[in-house]
């Protein structure tokens, strides 16, 4: 079950997305929390040196560092926002900035490169068809870690959470049957962000494709513009033509959705798109993050953080399409637990800066 952190929960407004592990879309109203979960203990790392952003402007970071020689992507069509590649990521530049919009929780980010695209369910069939993010064949130990942070990576404790062999995941990403973007064959889904996956397959995906789960912080420094501090990805305001959702015309919240209101990723770009180029960040899906699920922040001052106690909950971030407006924002914070699988839940990847 979804919790919503006290950002949000201060508004008395309900969670209108659906835990996938039963009943309908829009059936579920979230939980409210104050608290966050305790952790199992480990070590919160700080790691790393950081770098001050100069801050402020408008335009896009330079160089546009391709991903279509990643794993999920060789020989991978164009098709995601028209005829672009899906793999692309591009540089969000070092910058200083407030998590959560929130000045009691300032962050510094070295420069990092981030997917453009949320994973499609085309590029996650690469990952499913080679055998991959399963028992039968997890990631190696310490894969996808943040070169910044220890304890960022694969741990071999977490092999037993990831489906049984290839077959049972298929039947896992079957989450919800009125939201069923992954089909055992392709077909018209390719270009939906694929869904129904647990933070495990998040990350091991990304281990796999070259990259790794994007911390908290990260996410939020691409979302909010850096030092901009942005409210949604785009700026201040929303519309139909920005987010990436088409179901809730009068901004009331869920409940008359369908699976044909889960756009194609980069269907409202450019209008959607954040300071420095990434598309869908606020809509479509909630998107895995590294940290672990707690409020408030554990590490007060962030310098090329992450809370990496892993403890009962994760982290996602970005909103999804049957949610209203407030969730959206780039300051919404959301947690679950790791193994849970949502109909609006998938990921999106980082990787080093170029």
């Amino acid at each position: 079950m979804k919790t919503l952190l006290p950002f949000a929960a201060l508004l008395s407004l309900s969670i209108a997305s659906a835990c996938s592990s039963g009943g309908d879309a829009g059936s579920s109203s979230g939980n409210s929390s104050s608290g966050g979960s305790s952790s199992n203990g480990g070590t919160t790392s700080s790691g790393g040196s950081s770098t001050t952003s100069s801050g402020g402007s408008s335009t896009t970071s330079s160089g546009n560092v391709g991903g279509g020689d990643s794993a999920s992507c060789k020989d991978l069509p164009a098709t995601c926002g028209g005829a672009k590649d899906c793999c692309a990521a591009q540089d969000v530049p070092a910058a200083t900035f407030n998590r959560g919009n929130d000045p009691e929780f300032p962050a510094t980010v070295s420069a990092f490169a981030l997917d453009v695209y949320e994973v499609t369910v085309g590029r996650f069939r690469r990952f499913v068809d080679a055998g991959a993010g399963t028992q039968a064949s997890p990631p190696a130990a310490d894969a996808g870690a943040h070169p910044l942070i220890a304890n960022s990576g694969w741990k071999a404790a977490w092999n037993g959470e990831l489906a049984a062999d290839t077959a049972a995941l298929k039947e896992a990403l079957k989450c919800n049957p009125s939201y069923p973007a992954w089909t055992d064959t392709p077909g018209e889904n390719e270009n939906k962000p694929m869904n129904c996956i647990t933070w495990y397959d998040a990350l091991a995906f990304c281990a796999w494709d070259g990259g790794r789960l994007p911390t908290e912080a990260e996410w939020n420094s691409a979302a909010a513009g850096g030092a901009d501090q942005r409210e949604y990805p785009w700026g201040d305001g929303i519309t139909l033509a920005q987010a990436a959702y088409d179901c809730r015309a009068d901004g009331s919240g869920a409940g008359d959705c369908k699976f044909s209101d889960m756009l194609a990723v980069g269907s409202k770009s450019p209008a959607g798109d954040g300071k420095y180029g990434h598309v869908d960040l606020a809509g479509s899906v909630w998107e895995w993050v590294l940290d672990d699920g707690v409020e408030p922040y554990r590490i007060k001052d962030c310098k090329d953080c992450a809370d990496v106690q892993f403890g009962d909950n994760r982290m996602f971030r970005g909103g999804g399409f049957p949610n209203e407006d407030y969730l959206l924002t780039t300051g919404a914070r959301i947690y679950d637990v790791p193994t849970d699988r949502d109909y609006d839940v998938g990921v999106r990847c980082a990787r080093a800066a170029k």
